[in-house]
């Protein structure tokens, strides 16, 4: 039986090394983004008075500092698996208050709350994160006298 040789071996093996190469980074590329199967959508994220029948009421980006406490509304439609979320509370870009939030299938409403003081006034934002830290949305939202 002949041995096969160097050059013919190469021939065979390196065009299929490439295929699978540029197969591998393609089907990389689409599930990146097509996000994972078992992350949750958000399909609504707002700022908000206050929340009644687990729905956000009068949803603004500037809010008035009498309010004296305010709330970050998320729904996720669908949760594959029961999942945590974070939001973050900054005000003028330093950390406030970090809540984690637990969200179940096969839909989920959640919300956080944050006290207001006089202190308060001037621009905030709240991340929402995945439990890997990767920021699903941020909102931006200023308080006023």
């Amino acid at each position: 039986m002949k041995k096969p040789n160097l050059k013919s071996f190469l021939l065979v093996v390196l065009p299929l090394a490439t295929i699978l190469t540029v197969a591998t980074e393609t089907c990389q590329a689409q599930q990146e983004e097509q996000g994972d199967d078992d992350t949750p959508r958000l399909v609504k994220a707002v700022m908000a008075e206050s929340i009644d029948t687990l729905s956000p009421v009068n949803e603004a980006v500037v809010f008035s500092i009498d309010l004296r406490r305010l709330i970050c509304f998320t729904e996720f439609d669908p949760v594959p698996v029961p999942s945590l979320i974070y939001h973050t509370w900054y005000h003028r870009g330093v950390l406030i208050a970090q809540k984690q939030l637990t969200i179940k299938p096969p839909r989920w409403s959640s919300f956080s709350g944050m006290q207001l003081r006089d202190t308060d006034i001037g621009p905030w934002q709240v991340d929402i994160t995945d439990d890997h830290g990767r920021i699903i949305e941020t909102l931006r939202f200023s308080i006023t006298e």
